[in-house]
C-alpha cells in the first residue's frame, strides 16, 4: 500500500520496529521540509503466538520483514531499527574530576565512561556495544567538571544478530538505537519539558523518563497486553480470542464496573508492576543532582494496549499527572482521508515512526 510515489531526488528512510510477536514498519521522506508518510505496514501474530519471540529465528524474521515491505510497496533500502528495551542496559553515570579539556576529548570521556561502566554493566565491557550521550555538565573550573552521561549498552551478539537479519532481508541497516529514543522523537519531539512515556506492548511494557528531549531513564516490565488477555480469559472462563475481543470492547461494559473504578479489577492488578516501576523511576529521577523539585508535565501512553478504554484516566488518577494517548502523526504529512485509519494504528507504529524520523531530523 504505497501512499505517495517519491520524486527521484527525494530521500526516504524505513523505520522497522521488531516486537516479540510483531513487525511494524513506516517509510518517511522529507517533502517541503516536513516528514511525509510514504507507506506503512505491519504483521501481528495471534495472541496464541505472543510467547514465541520472532527474534529466535533470524532467517524467518528476515523473510517476514521482506514480505511486509513488499506488501507495503516500500521504496527505499535504507533502514533503521531499535534494539528491544528489555535487552538494552541503560543508566546515568556521574563522571567527576574531568577537566574542561578532558570533556572536549571524545577519547578521554570514552575512557572515563568505560572505567565507570565496568562497575554497573551486567557483562564485561568488551562483550558489549556502548553508546553514550552527555546530558549535563556542572562546573567549568580547573579543578574538574562533573559530567552526567546517559549510557546505553547491548551485547555484541545481539547487535550482530540484527545486522544479519537486515542483510538477509535485503536492507542497508543505517543505525541501531533504543526504542526509548525513537518513542521520544515521535511523541515528545522538540518539547523540553519532563515527560514519562509508557509503551505497553504485547509482552513487555517499556517506561522512559524524557527530560529536555532525552530519555534519561528507561525500564522494562514483563507485563503487556497478552498478560492482560490471559488474566481476563482465566478470570472470566473464556477463550483467549474472546478475552482479546472483550479487552478491545471494554467501553461497552464500563457501566458494569463498581462506582469510582476506571478499569476492571483484574486489569488493575496486572497494572500494579507498571505503576510500581513508574513510582520507582519518579523517585530515582527526582534524587538525581539538579532534578530536585522538577515536576513531570504529563504521561504519554503508547503501544497497542494503550487504547484500552479509560486507561489514560486510570493513570491520571494514580499519579495525579495528566495522561494522554500519544500520536506519532503530529509532525507528519499524510492524506486527510487516511486520518481515521492512522489514528487507529498510530499507537502501534510509534517506534517505527520515531526510527524513520531519526535520519530526517539530522
Amino acid at each position: 500500500m504505497g501512499l505517495f510515489k517519491k520524486s527521484q531526488d527525494e530521500k526516504s528512510y524505513l523505520g522497522v520496529d521488531i516486537g516479540g510477536s510483531s513487525i511494524k514498519l513506516v517509510e518517511l521522506s522529507k517533502y517541503k521540509n516536513r516528514p511525509r508518510l510514504l507507506t506503512y505496514g505491519y504483521l501481528e501474530r495471534s495472541t496464541k503466538s505472543a510467547d514465541e519471540s520472532l527474534l529466535e529465528n533470524p532467517t524467518a524474521m528476515a523473510e517476514a520483514i521482506k514480505k511486509v515491505a513488499d506488501q507495503a510497496k516500500v521504496q527505499t533500502k535504507d533502514a533503521i531499527t531499535a534494539l528491544p528495551a528489555s535487552s538494552v542496559f541503560s543508566t546515568i553515570l556521574n563522571l567527576n574530576g574531568l577537566t574542561p579539556k578532558d570533556v572536549a576529548s571524545v577519547k578521554k570521556v570514552t575512557e572515563a565512561i568505560e572505567k565507570e561502566a565496568t562497575k554497573v554493566l551486567p557483562m564485561p565491557v568488551d562483550e558489549m556495544v556502548l553508546d553514550w550521550k552527555i546530558v549535563k555538565q556542572n562546573g567549568e573550573g580547573d579543578n574538574g567538571n562533573s559530567v552526567q552521561v546517559l549510557l546505553n549498552a547491548a551485547s555484541k551478539s545481539l547487535v550482530k544478530k540484527f545486522i544479519e537479519i537486515f542483510k538477509k532481508a535485503g536492507f542497508n541497516l543505517l543505525s541501531l538505537e533504543t526504542e526509548s529514543f525513537a518513542m521520544s522523537r515521535a511523541l515528545v519531539g522538540k518539547d523540553k519539558s519532563t515527560v514519562i512515556v509508557i509503551d505497553i506492548g504485547a509482552s513487555n511494557t517499556d517506561i522512559s523518563i524524557v527530560d529536555n528531549m532525552i530519555p534519561h531513564m528507561s525500564r522494562s516490565v514483563d507485563v503487556g497486553g497478552y498478560t492482560i488477555t490471559k488474566a481476563l480469559a482465566e478470570s472470566m472462563g473464556i477463550s483467549i480470542d474472546q478475552a482479546e475481543q472483550f479487552k478491545r470492547d471494554l467501553e461497552h461494559y464500563v457501566g458494569e464496573l463498581p462506582e469510582g473504578r476506571k478499569i476492571p479489577e483484574v486489569i488493575e492488578k496486572i497494572m500494579e508492576p507498571i505503576v510500581n516501576e513508574i513510582r520507582y523511576l519518579l523517585d530515582f529521577f527526582g534524587k538525581q543532582p539538579g532534578n530536585e523539585g522538577k515536576n513531570v508535565d504529563r504521561l504519554i501512553l503508547s503501544g497497542g494496549t494503550a487504547k484500552i478504554f479509560n486507561l489514560p484516566d486510570y493513570f491520571t488518577e494514580m499519579f495525579n499527572i495528566r495522561t494522554f494517548l500519544g500520536s506519532p502523526w503530529a509532525r507528519i504529512i499524510y492524506p486527510d482521508d487516511l486520518k481515521p485509519a492512522l489514528d487507529q494504528v498510530g499507537s502501534r507504529l510509534t517506534v517505527a515512526v520515531g526510527l524513520a524520523l531519526r535520519e530526517l531530523d539530522k
